[in-house]
C-alpha cells in the first residue's frame, strides 16, 4: 500500500532540513526563497489551471534535487505523487545543460512553468537585487527578464504545435 503525499507542512521541513546551512546571494537562509516560491504559487496556479497542492509541493521541492544529495528516486520514496516528481525533474537544470534546452524541459510541464515563474519572480525581485552589490543585482534583473522571455515563448510555441507533431522549426 502507498503511503499518502506528504503535504506542505511535511514538505516545508523536508525542504528546510535539506537546505539548512545554504545561504542565497545575499548571505540570508535559502529556503527563504523555496517558501516564498510556494507563497506565489499558491496565488497563481488555479489561474494557470494546475492543482495548486501539487504546484505548491513543486515550489518546495524546486531545488532540492539541483542544490542537495536529494534523488527523484527519493521523492518518490518519500511518497511524492509521480506528477510532483515530474515537475521537479523539469525544474532541475542539469550540469552544462543549455538554458533553452532547460526551459524547453520546463515548458512542456504545466507545473513546472508555474512554479519556474515563481522561482524567476523571486530570484528578479527588486527588494532582494538591491542587497547585491549593483553590478551583480543589475546583471541578474538581464538575465531573468530574458530567460523569463524565452520561457513565454517557447509555452507559446507549446500551445501552438498540434500534439502528436515535434514543435521544431524549419528555420
Amino acid at each position: 500500500m502507498a503511503c499518502p503525499e506528504p503535504g506542505i507542512a511535511a514538505t516545508e521541513s523536508f525542504a528546510a532540513e535539506m537546505h539548512a546551512g545554504q545561504l542565497d546571494k545575499a548571505g540570508e537562509e535559502y529556503i527563504g526563497h523555496p517558501l516564498r516560491v510556494r507563497a506565489t504559487v499558491e496565488r497563481t496556479a488555479p489561474a494557470a489551471g494546475v492543482d495548486p497542492l501539487q504546484a505548491q509541493l513543486a515550489a518546495l521541492l524546486h531545488d532540492v534535487v539541483e542544490d542537495t544529495e536529494v534523488t527523484l528516486a527519493d521523492l518518490a520514496g518519500r511518497g511524492y505523487s509521480p506528477r510532483v516528481v515530474a515537475a521537479v525533474d523539469a525544474l532541475t537544470k542539469r550540469a552544462d545543460e543549455p538554458t533553452e534546452a532547460y526551459l524547453a524541459r520546463v515548458a512542456a510541464d504545466p507545473v513546472a512553468v508555474v512554479v519556474k515563474h515563481a522561482d524567476m519572480a523571486d530570484n528578479s525581485d527588486p527588494v532582494r537585487l538591491g542587497r547585491l552589490p549593483a553590478e551583480q543585482a543589475d546583471r541578474l534583473a538581464r538575465r531573468y527578464v530574458a530567460r523569463r522571455a524565452l520561457l513565454d515563448e517557447l509555452v507559446l510555441a507549446r500551445a501552438a504545435t498540434p500534439p502528436g507533431t515535434s514543435g521544431g522549426s524549419s528555420v
